[in-house]
């Protein structure tokens, strides 16, 4: 940004209605005196209509009623304030700043060189380093960065410098190094904004995404820190952490969530009987209060009323982690559980259904800081890919999400989902366990580890499915009665190859409960993000770039997201009478125009009949453009739609209504929404969500 850069005027824009003659008069007076105007909203960067100027704040940032008057205000490290005007006083650059849009909420005036400016509100997230990762370094250039990845061996240049830092020789290169314990970014919001970004191809021919970040972690509310002490109370360095909170035990639960559906029952009173051992070991090691076990069953919707009536539900929580007293509470609570007494209307049943039930399980997440869920099935999952034989509609979960969608669902709760898929002789008759099998991979894929907890019982053998359970409980309770040095992984944590699948389920029991502490740790000693710089960062691991170091977030506001939601509503019903008209897909781009007139600011907007590419029809927002990612919505030509077929079609349609259900949780979450301008949540506006990039259009 040039500091000797000229005030930008922009005048009053206001609805006929509210023009009296005295503003009038008044308004002209003030430019013909050249006196300074105030800006109805802040100012846009050049060539955007829906984007506003924003700014991150400086530690050590006063607001002043004037420009180059003197500071009055002290505002809180990084900040993130929009920028209504720029004037110049006394040879410096000062910008006038508000927290929101609206006239109301200005502050007053900064100067320029006490901001950093920030095009796009994009963040990130650590990723859990409990899979092997290690710690991210954060250099001081481009330049450095590229250094490690131009050399022949990234992962052990990188280990240098780490090892010198570690052994107390400084290097200038090296700005500061990530934090050992993992941080939550679901229970503590740090921000590591992106400042800047471009994509190498590193000596070893991996694509690097390299990343300019500044980084500050927010206040706790909790500490009811006084602003002016902002600056004099930064979160502590990597390898400072802040005094520890007085730890409360670490616990594990695991919730069970089993199909009961017909043909079910032997299954059934196995997990009955597996948890009711289950307790008698954890009473036997002490452990009554630090282990606990859960119970959700599920069936499936049925379009016949009798028939739903004689299903009962879609998903039942039948026993809560956070109330089971011992095993004999739980037999109490599960007892009246057993299969079906009628069919559902299809094989594949609702698991997604229970899984979401086990999430949602109320207190759970605040007992429990290693949590897991097991799903217990021999069916594939209802997902929008099977269709009605008689209405050719397609059958979705009740949930509305896909594997994908849950899995990351999952990851933001902290919770791992494993899945004992029964390979039955009936589900092999029906060709359903291949594309079940795809489904509960995928479901079980976890990021932390990034190894997939999917464990087939060959024939639904009741023995084998209890072999497995005893194995997979049986860990998780020797794992928690064994003390561990904080932070270590426990022994045999790497998965072994082989068909052995017992070593297998003890592998991943060990690996994700060692991702566990890490972020209990975390919490516990109150591991924060490194105190405030800017510096450049690789977004994958030097020695395996296979391994993401951070996850992109998209912060958008409450108004953003509802926007996209509707425009994506307004897209597939653009798509879906698109497929169900005569005049075929050379329509659906006429019928997204009449959509872009009806969301877009833009006059022209409607007008653009002619446009051939989605993108060029301004629909989405200003701020989904020049992100680093792959818009599948945003590429989409005419052509490419025409030459998909109905299947390909329907499938988009499908993907988009997913995206839809999902930010309409994210608009329910109240306890994610941050206040980025640190304003006391005076304007809820402005509050902003972190949206993982994978979930936008």
């Amino acid at each position: 940004m040039n500091a000797t850069r000229s005030a930008t005027v922009k005048p009053v824009t206001l609805r006929r209605s509210q023009r009296p003659g005295p503003w009038r008069a008044a308004l002209l007076l003030a430019l013909l005196t050249g006196a300074w105007v105030a800006s109805a909203e802040p100012l846009h960067p050049a060539g955007k209509r829906d984007l506003y100027e924003r700014v991150l704040t400086h530690p050590g940032a006063m607001v002043a009623a004037t420009p180059g008057g003197p500071g009055r205000d002290p505002l809180k490290a990084l900040s993130r304030l929009y920028v209504y005007a720029r004037e110049t006083a006394d040879g410096q650059e000062w910008l006038r700043v508000g927290t929101g849009t609206r006239e109301e909420s200005v502050l007053g005036w900064l100067p320029t060189r006490r901001t950093t400016p920030w095009r796009q509100q994009l963040t990130l997230a650590f990723t859990n380093r409990a899979a092997g990762r290690a710690p991210m370094l954060f250099l001081r250039g481009a330049d450095d960065l590229r250094a490690i990845l131009d050399s022949p061996a990234p992962g052990p240049a990188a280990a240098a410098l780490r090892d010198s830092v570690a052994q107390g020789r400084p290097d200038p290169r090296v700005l500061a190094v990530e934090p050992f314990n993992f941080i939550d970014l679901s229970r503590h919001f740090y921000l590591l904004p992106i400042l800047d970004f471009a994509e190498y191809r590193a000596a070893t021919g991996d694509k690097v995404r390299a990343l300019k970040v500044a980084s500050v972690t927010l206040p706790d509310p909790a500490a009811n820190q006084n602003p002016s002490d902002q600056a004099a109370s930064a979160p502590p360095t990597p390898g400072a952490p802040a005094a520890p909170a007085l730890p409360t035990p670490y616990r594990a639960a695991v919730i069970f969530v089993i199909d009961s559906t017909l043909s079910m029952g032997p299954y059934i009173a196995q997990t009955k009987a597996a948890v009711a051992r289950f307790y008698q070991q954890v009473r036997a090691a002490g452990l009554l209060d630090r282990v606990a076990f859960g119970l959700v069953a599920f069936r499936a919707a049925a379009g016949d009323p009798a028939k739903a009536a004689g299903l009962e539900f879609i998903a039942r929580t039948y026993a809560n982690p956070a109330e089971i007293k011992d095993g004999r509470d739980f037999l109490r609570r599960v007892r009246t559980l057993d299969e079906a007494r009628v069919a559902t209307d299809r094989f594949d049943e609702d698991p997604y259904a229970g899984i979401q039930a086990a999430l949602d399980t109320p207190d759970w997440r605040q007992r429990f800081a290693e949590r897991h869920i097991i799903l217990i099935t021999d069916a594939g999952a209802l997902d929008g890919s099977q269709r009605d034989p008689a209405t050719g509609q397609r059958v979705q979960s009740s949930t509305g999400l896909d594997a994908a969608r849950l899995r990351s669902l999952a990851g933001e709760a902290g919770t791992s989902i494993a899945v004992l898929h029964l390979l039955t002789p009936e589900a092999r008759r029906q060709g359903n366990t291949e594309p079940a099998a795809a489904q509960y991979r995928t479901l079980s894929r976890n990021a932390v580890n990034q190894e997939t907890a999917y464990f087939p019982i060959d024939e639904g053998s009741v023995r084998a499915f209890t072999a497995a359970i005893d194995t997979y409980a049986g860990r998780l309770i020797e794992n928690l009665a064994r003390p561990a040095a904080p932070g270590q992984p426990p022994p045999g944590a790497a998965t072994p190859a082989g068909t052995d699948q017992a070593a297998q389920i003890r592998a991943i029991v060990d690996s994700l409960g060692h991702a566990a502490r890490l972020a209990y740790l975390g919490q516990v000693e109150g591991t924060r993000a490194p105190e405030v710089f800017e510096a450049w960062i690789s977004d994958r691991d030097f020695a395996d770039p296979s391994r993401y170091a951070v996850d992109v977030r998209v912060l958008l506001t409450k108004d953003q997201l509802s926007d996209l939601q509707q425009v994506l509503k307004g897209i597939v019903e653009a798509a879906e009478a698109d497929l169900n008209a005569e005049q075929g897909t050379r329509s659906f781009f006429d019928r997204l125009a009449s959509v872009a007139a009806r969301f877009s600011v833009d006059p022209q907007a409607g007008s653009r009949d002619q446009s051939t590419r989605l993108a060029d029809l301004g629909l989405l927002g200003e701020y989904l453009q020049g992100l680093p990612y792959k818009s599948d919505v945003l590429a989409l030509t005419q052509d490419t739609w025409t030459r998909w077929g109905a299947m390909r079609q329907y499938e988009f349609i499908d993907q988009l209504n997913k995206k839809i259900r999902r930010y309409g949780l994210y608009y329910a979450d109240q306890d994610k929404w941050v206040d980025l301008a640190q304003s006391g949540g005076r304007d809820q506006s402005e509050l902003v969500y972190p949206i993982p990039l994978g979930d936008l259009p």
